[in-house]
């Protein structure tokens, strides 16, 4: 297997595989409103920062990530990521130790004092409807091979779709009229 693999998933959708430290890791690149947006699907990553800042940087220094990058017309400059990877340009010896030593609540915390509500919501709503778009494909991709609704693997893939969907329209809702409503009735 490449240290380096990708899928374009939709015009504005790829996922990509990169390998680090003799593990595979596994991001979406997808594009919104404000740009293109590097989200990483591996707990670790999640979890941690500077791991994840780790990661990035070699992906981003590895040439055929730049390749695809140039290939798709994206710009190094219109990416941002999921995770907060501020400093990622800094050497990790030239970093302020704090990341190394302080409680992960304090990322927690830091993370609830920049966003509101609104702005989580708005944000996992389009991951959701990201997720949506991929299954989509999938099943497109199932229907050009001949498998429909009667087959078992399609009806789960549909399935998927339906309780991304249900989430969506739930999520979403968390920021209609009825979140204003509940504020003035308190």
């Amino acid at each position: 297997m490449d240290a380096f693999q990708y899928e374009l998933t939709s015009e504005t959708a790829i996922n990509l595989k990169y390998e680090y430290g003799g593990e595979y890791f596994t991001f979406s690149l997808y594009r919104d409103d404000r740009g293109w947006v590097l989200h990483p699907f591996d707990g670790i990553l999640l979890r941690n920062q500077t791991m994840c800042a780790l990661v990035v940087q070699e992906l981003f220094k590895h040439k055929p990530f730049q390749v695809m990058l140039a290939k798709e017309g994206i710009l190094f400059s219109d990416i941002r990521s999921t995770v907060n990877l501020e400093n990622v340009n800094t050497p990790i010896a030239a970093r302020n130790e704090r990341e190394y030593r302080d409680n992960p609540a304090d990322d927690l915390m830091e993370f609830v004092q920049q966003h509101s509500v609104e702005e989580v919501i708005d944000y996992e709503c389009s991951l959701v409807g990201n997720r949506i778009s991929f299954y989509k494909e999938i099943l497109q991709r199932m229907f050009m091979d001949n498998l429909g609704p009667s087959d078992p693997e399609f009806q789960k893939v549909q399935d998927i779709v339906r309780i991304y969907e249900q989430s969506l329209d739930m999520l979403s809702s968390l920021n209609g009229p009825n979140l204003d409503a509940g504020r003035r009735g308190r």
